[in-house]
């Protein structure tokens, strides 16, 4: 009898560890996606938002109200649709080109009725080029 009681307990707390590294893996790849988004969506948008007449005169120069726009555009289209995101645009430099953006998800993980999480990520994007 008190070698079955450990069966089960063992057959239990595998259970329990397959459930806990499937919600694990299910936060990283969550994590892993908004960092991506975060940080190619902030390098398109500066891209797009450059100055084409500083750009001719010899200075990188972005226009800061283009690339809010651009920015929230493209963040919004390439989002997920089962998270809610915030986004903070702290710091937009026109010349030298620097940004500072902040995006807060949150995730509702209805799988085992886990609950909410909240991912923070922050991307400090500096653009450069060669002379």
């Amino acid at each position: 009898m008190k070698d079955s009681i450990w069966g089960y307990m063992m057959i239990v707390f595998g259970f329990f560890t397959i459930v806990l590294l499937f919600f694990m893996q299910r936060i990283t790849t969550y994590d892993q996606h908004d960092y991506a988004l975060l940080r190619e969506t902030t390098e398109s948008a500066m891209y797009d938002s450059l100055d084409e007449t500083e750009l001719q005169n010899g200075k990188i120069k972005i226009n800061a109200k283009e690339f809010r726009k651009k920015f929230i555009k493209k963040f919004a289209d390439n989002a997920a649709l089962n998270k809610t995101y915030k986004v903070y645009i702290y710091d937009i430099n026109e010349e030298p080109p620097k940004v500072s953006i902040k995006v807060v998800s949150t995730a509702n993980e209805n799988s085992f009725n886990i609950g909410e999480f909240t991912i923070t990520n922050k991307v400090d994007a500096i653009l450069e080029s060669k002379k």
